[in-house]
């Protein structure tokens, strides 16, 4: 499988990639927020590292939110036009379903500050997107995940999985769990 995986979504860029087996990841600095500048400098380099260039792939995964309004907007365009020029297939993955990779229940959180969240909640009901205050998590009676160090991993295991149930579309969306708050004023 020849893929490319990015997730701008945060303040850290991260993109990864699969050629046949072998995998590279590049997870760019803390804070930089600068993934405007950054995002095809590091497409390059990964698809470098895996002896590719960008009409040898087949998927092109995206992150397409919950996250920053910005870095949302950067990576969907960025995987839309890629796909666009070379003709790969378009994998979406929320920034929170890996966090609940392989979990049949949890509640995946995404800090957003001043005590809010956004988050995916997974139980029998299903999965469901919310936005909710610090204080509600406990009211969902299930284990809680946040981003940590197996995020990356869970990302990759998450796009193949979807590769494998044949979730492949022509463009990706960007997904918003509510209104930016320049929306909610008007």
């Amino acid at each position: 499988m020849k893929t490319l995986i990015m997730d701008s979504t945060a303040d850290i860029l991260i993109l990864g990639g699969e050629n046949e087996g072998t995998t590279e990841f590049f997870c760019g600095d803390p804070g930089a927020r600068r993934h405007t500048g950054a995002i095809l400098v590091a497409i390059d380099t990964i698809l470098n590292k895996l002896n590719m260039t960008p009409k040898d792939l087949e998927y092109i995964c995206v992150v397409t939110g919950p996250g920053s309004f910005t870095g949302i907007r950067i990576g969907v365009a960025t995987a839309n036009a890629m796909a666009y020029a070379t003709g790969a297939k378009i994998v979406s993955v929320t920034s929170l379903e890996p966090l609940l990779y392989g979990q049949k229940e949890g509640l995946a959180l995404l800090d957003c500050g001043h005590n809010n969240y956004y988050a995916l909640a997974r139980d029998k009901k299903g999965d469901r997107y919310l936005a909710i205050k610090g204080e509600e998590k406990e009211s969902f009676g299930l284990p809680v995940f946040y981003h940590d160090g197996t995020y990356v991993r869970k990302l990759m295991d998450t796009v193949k999985d979807k590769i494998n149930r044949c979730e492949a579309e022509n463009f990706a969306k960007p997904f918003y769990i509510k209104k930016s708050s320049a929306e909610a004023m008007f």
